[in-house]
């Protein structure tokens, strides 16, 4: 799915993205050796679909812009409908960057010539959510009450299942799990009653005063695996991917990139340290 570039009203938008290309790179980009992918054609930059398409539009048109800058190259911002469709496209490899949870990262490392680049300074863990009235301590409180959950492929259903597992409450007798396509579509669930509660990624957090009508609070959170993260493709060559890396992780030391970074309630991002996404341990978790 090919997003057109929707943008999100930002003061100064020149400034804001001639400041991070001016901040992030001496100089445009030259072509630097990418035999696989010409320099006239768009760089493809695909979002896991955590929200709705129009609303991961809003949210990454600014940073599509600013990779743009970044490699003095267009590049399309593309998601898909659900993950399975995502997940088959990052194994065909359609994406030259993509950001993507850590268990799609254990999914696809020894697949395809992807490269991690960056990752989100926190870890990622599931918060489950509810009504600040009603309290909820741990799973056992939700024993018999039906908890909303985004798909199954995603890294918070993932991380709920397990917890469930191992507290023997994923049977009849435990916690009914309700998948919805989003997390927007989760937290609708608890204002109409189909649920009591609903878990969230932890990134979300910070978008969720948006997506609730009414007061809701994090009540607590699952076990934790390293955070999202951006990996790009071996066609782009390693020259670009370097440059890429450091731009990506540079954009926490610019008022622009930090902008850039709060526009999506993220707190910044770091450098991918050796063992941050060991494939064995998340397909390991995911089983």
């Amino acid at each position: 799915m090919r997003l057109a570039h929707t943008r999100r009203p930002c003061p100064n938008r020149r400034r804001l993205l001639g400041g991070l290309a001016a901040a992030l790179s001496t100089a445009t980009l030259p072509y630097l050796g990418v035999a696989d992918v010409p320099p006239s054609e768009p760089v493809s930059f695909g979002v896991f679909p955590y929200l709705p398409a129009l609303e991961i539009g809003r949210q990454f048109g600014p940073m599509a812009s600013a990779l743009s800058a970044i490699l003095g190259r267009p590049v399309g911002l593309q998601t898909k409908s659900g993950f399975p469709a995502f997940r088959a496209a990052l194994h065909e490899a359609r994406y030259d960057i993509a950001l993507l949870h850590p268990f799609l990262w254990g999914d696809i490392v020894d697949a395809r010539d992807y490269r991690p680049l960056a990752r989100l300074e926190d870890d990622l863990a599931g918060l489950v959510v509810a009504p600040v009235d009603r309290v909820i301590t741990s799973f056992a409180d939700l024993r018999d009450d039906t908890l909303a959950v985004p798909p199954a492929l995603s890294a918070v259903a993932q991380l709920v299942a397990l917890e469930l597992r191992e507290a023997g409450l994923d049977g009849p007798d435990g916690v009914r799990l309700a998948h919805y396509r989003t997390k927007t579509a989760c937290v609708h669930a608890i204002l109409t009653g189909q649920a009591t509660a609903c878990a969230i990624p932890s990134f979300f957090l910070g978008q969720l005063t948006a997506a609730a009508a009414v007061p809701l609070e994090a009540k607590f959170a699952t076990k934790s695996v390293p955070g999202i993260l951006f990996v790009g493709h071996g066609r782009l060559g390693d020259a670009v991917l370097d440059h890429l890396q450091r731009a990506l992780v540079g954009w926490n030391g610019t008022a622009d990139g930090q902008h850039l970074l709060a526009g999506l309630g993220w707190s910044g991002l770091a450098r991918i340290g050796p063992g941050d996404y060991d494939a064995a341990e998340l397909r390991l978790l995911a089983d």
